[in-house]
């Protein structure tokens, strides 16, 4: 891999209480969430609140472990209701341990998760999601205290309040679109994140590497499957940016186990495997990402260039254009225009940029992608680095969020802006709102993209997707959803369709877009689309199913 980009790579996915009630604007329809909420506005409380003090440290570096004897398995529990549409949600939070144990019955490691459950729902009809971050190196504090949990932040991207001081905090509000009305949801810490680690004799190292890694994750769902009775539970995985290559290959292993892992369950309904994937602004192959690859294409981060030159008003070329018209227009004029020269070798593409032809081709750039003619003619290919120091010059942009900058020298970096703050509330989070407690130190972002093994399927630039053609040939029937960013500049949305259109799976499996970054939820315009598009996905039935076949007719 001639460009790792270690410092940054994928390691965020970095990277007092105000509610927030208002319903959605456009959600779709859930009746069954509607009945689920329903019950659950009546279910007794099972178990009292229970309060965890977790006195182990578990330590998140390379050879850190910890003993298989100092690992307490007891859930923290804590009842919540919220008003959500109209409905009043009782469910409960709570947060611990579960040892994973690998196929041969051997414990592999500790892993630290936090769960919020509606009360009261039968589990047979009930969906559970597990969400994790990428990095890889990530805890999954970002999706938890961003995104799609009961309580989220505000940190209203790209937004920067004072460049010269990073914030400490953000407005902790309900959240008004949490996902815990399609699903429960469960946020996964990976070996050496969070408070997670691996159990003596392994160390954190032993699972830090792309097919490891796939594997102890997909035993911490078996396990926690069979923990919780959830074996009829329809099951969903979601997945941010480096979870565009975990995700599937998880996919791909439980698809493959199937439910021989599976304990027996007590209700005696028939076990569901996996039922949908939902990857967010991932990546999907290192090989074609020129970030990663500086001999590959850059055209699959042109479109995103384009939406943050617009962003900065830098862009003419969009015209009276909707953004989703712009959106297509810069795939044609990328794929037909840009990429042929682009492919040229250097001699032949400068004499082709010296005719008339050339001219009017790098004057069409500049008006998409802003610079100036002769930067486009002496860097014809522009690095995303390259680009972004270009663009606002004075500035640091940020790569996860395009439309994000500092002054060049800032104290901080734009993609830094919310770290502090989310991992202060997210300490302060846990003690009152999910009763956990710990002696560890929360890990949000670790060490391991410097130790990873980037081996898989023979190559070091890991790509995931034979893993979905695999795992779909297991289960033609699972559901998939990509998300994207208009302006993201780590993982543009534009290559992830060109990597599906070159294995004939763009028709299967869309690709959504959404104003923001790679964390597009911490975008509030966005959000009641996101909800929507997300809404529906949960609500459609299985791919090329009698039912699905009749909805898409509809719809077309």
């Amino acid at each position: 891999m001639s460009l790792r980009i270690v410092a940054a790579s994928f390691a965020l996915c970095l990277a007092a209480v105000a509610p927030g009630l208002a319903a959605p604007p456009g959600a779709a329809a859930d009746a069954a969430g509607a009945a689920q909420a329903s019950l659950a506005q009546a279910a007794p409380r099972a178990e009292p609140d229970r309060v965890v003090n977790d006195p182990t440290i578990y330590n998140t570096g390379p050879d850190g472990q910890v003993n298989l004897a100092q690992v307490n398995e007891t859930t923290s529990l804590k009842h919540h209701s919220m008003a959500v549409d109209g409905k009043l949600l009782r469910f409960t939070a709570g947060a611990g341990h579960l040892v994973v144990n690998g196929a041969d019955g051997k414990p592999e490691a500790a892993f630290f998760y936090t769960a919020y459950t509606l009360d009261g729902a039968p589990k047979n009809t009930r969906p559970v999601t597990f969400l994790w971050n990428g990095g890889p190196g990530s805890a999954s504090i970002w999706l938890h205290m961003g995104s799609w949990a009961p309580k989220r932040l505000k940190s209203d991207a790209p937004t920067i309040i004072n460049p010269a001081q990073q914030p400490d905090s953000f407005p902790l509000v309900d959240n008004e679109i949490t996902l815990l009305k399609q699903s429960d949801l469960v946020f996964v810490d990976p070996p050496g994140t969070g408070y997670s680690a691996a159990i003596a004799p392994h160390k954190n190292r032993d699972w830090w590497g792309v097919d490891a890694d796939g594997v102890v994750v997909a035993d911490f769902i078996t396990r926690y499957i069979n923990q919780y009775n959830r074996q009829s539970s329809p099951k969903y995985l979601y997945g941010e940016s480096y979870g565009g290559i975990r995700t599937p290959i998880v996919a791909k292993l439980l698809e493959r186990q199937g439910t021989s892992r599976y304990a027996p369950d007590p209700t005696g309904k028939p076990p569901v495997v996996l039922t949908g994937v939902i990857l967010n602004s991932p990546i999907l192959d290192y090989a074609s990402n020129c970030e990663m690859e500086e001999a590959v294409s850059c055209g699959g981060y042109l479109p995103s260039y384009a939406m943050m030159a617009n962003f900065f008003n830098k862009s003419p070329a969009r015209g009276s254009q909707t953004i989703p018209q712009y959106l297509e227009s810069l795939r044609q004029f990328t794929s037909v225009r840009y990429v042929p020269v682009e492919a040229m070798t250097a001699g032949a593409r400068k004499k082709f940029l010296d005719t008339q032809k050339g001219w009017v081709l790098l004057n069409d750039l500049v008006a998409r992608a802003a610079l100036d003619t002769l930067t486009w003619y002496k860097s014809f290919k522009q690095l995303p680095g390259d680009y972004r120091n270009e663009l606002m010059p004075g500035y640091e942009l940020g790569r996860y969020d395009g439309r994000m900058k500092v002054p060049a020298g800032n104290s901080y970096a734009p993609d830094d802006y919310i770290n502090l703050a989310f991992l202060n509330q997210f300490k302060q989070l846990m003690p009152y709102y999910v009763n956990y407690r710990s002696a560890s130190t929360y890990e949000p972002l670790g060490n391991a993209i410097y130790y990873w093994n980037w081996n898989h399927n023979g190559t070091t630039d890991p790509n995931s997707l034979g893993d979905i053609q695999i795992a779909l040939t297991y289960d033609p029937g699972l559901k998939w959803l990509v998300m994207h960013g208009y302006e993201d500049n780590a993982t543009p949305g534009y290559q992830t369709e060109l990597d599906l259109i070159g294995v004939d799976l763009y028709d299967r499996i869309p690709v959504k877009w959404f104003e923001g970054g790679h964390m597009t939820y911490n975008t509030e315009a966005s959000r009641p689309a996101l909800e929507a598009v997300i809404s529906d996905f949960y609500a459609a039935p299985p791919f090329g199913s009698d039912a699905q076949v009749a909805q898409q007719a509809n719809a077309d």
